[in-house]
């Protein structure tokens, strides 16, 4: 794991997380608690950018993680990579409650903060998932392709090199075994963020807001802008992303 690598990944995760959590949260809140505001495309605009800064955000993490697994050949050697990663996400929630507390004027201890442990929870289960499957990957390929020396090395043959699977050479690739925990992963995040949304009509339902089937479109609609939009987006930044930062640099010359 470089340096330069881990300094690239903490800058760019903890911008983004900065971005949500100490510029978007506080306009959400100040817009959320005014009467004439809550009610406006504003409002609904500042709900629909935040949701997909965190997607994005999430997604970039996971692209992060899938290079600093693959290039390291297995999780063990990532540790530096995690506790950056991972102190990303929780500065997303703690700046997110400072920004609260500016907002309001002081830090009120009476709220309830457990949704915010809850949705920590739930951003790491897909990053978890994401790295146990690519290091699994990783250690079975190289120990294949060591006994593959061996073997070449009796039989006294040249072996061939084995393809790179980073960076990524097709948008979508069923052929590339890390592309394919990619999907998967990402199926995940879809499923969660979808499992949330609902979670929260029927929680508005039970606080007494009626639920008509005719709302049906449009809660299909929400789920297509709020997830699946952004979470096609978020596959073509992690896509660009390993293809910038796996690059081939020219080399220089004296």
């Amino acid at each position: 794991m470089t340096k330069s690598f881990l300094k690239a990944a903490s800058i760019v995760a903890f911008s983004i997380m900065a971005l949500y959590a100490l510029v978007l949260v506080p306009i959400y809140e100040i817009v959320a608690c005014d009467i004439m505001l809550m009610d406006t495309l504003l409002f609904d605009a500042i709900d629909l950018f935040m949701q997909w800064t965190e997607i994005f955000a999430l997604i970039l993490v996971l692209a992060f993680l899938l290079i600093g697994v693959e290039k390291a050949g297995n999780a063990n050697d990532c540790r530096s990579l995690f506790l950056l990663l991972g102190g990303a996400l929780l500065f997303k929630y703690v700046g997110a409650v400072l920004a609260l507390s500016v907002v309001h004027g002081s830090l009120d201890v009476t709220l309830n903060y457990s949704s915010y442990i809850v949705s920590l929870l739930l951003e790491l289960i897909p990053c978890a998932l994401l790295v146990f499957l690519t290091h699994k990957h990783v250690v079975t390929q190289g120990e294949l392709r060591k006994e593959q020396e061996r073997a070449a090395l009796i039989l006294g043959k040249e072996l061939e090199s084995a393809p790179a699977l980073l960076p990524f050479t097709k948008l979508f690739d069923r052929e590339n075994p890390l592309q394919k925990i990619v999907y998967i992963t990402l199926g995940l995040v879809i499923g969660i963020r979808a499992l949330s949304h609902i979670a929260s009509e029927i929680a508005y339902s039970l606080l007494g807001f009626t639920y008509h089937i005719s709302d049906l479109p449009i809660t299909l609609l929400y789920l297509f802008l709020l997830v699946l939009i952004p979470c096609f987006i978020g596959y073509l930044i992690l896509f660009a992303t390993v293809k910038f930062a796996l690059r081939k640099r020219p080399k220089k010359t004296n």
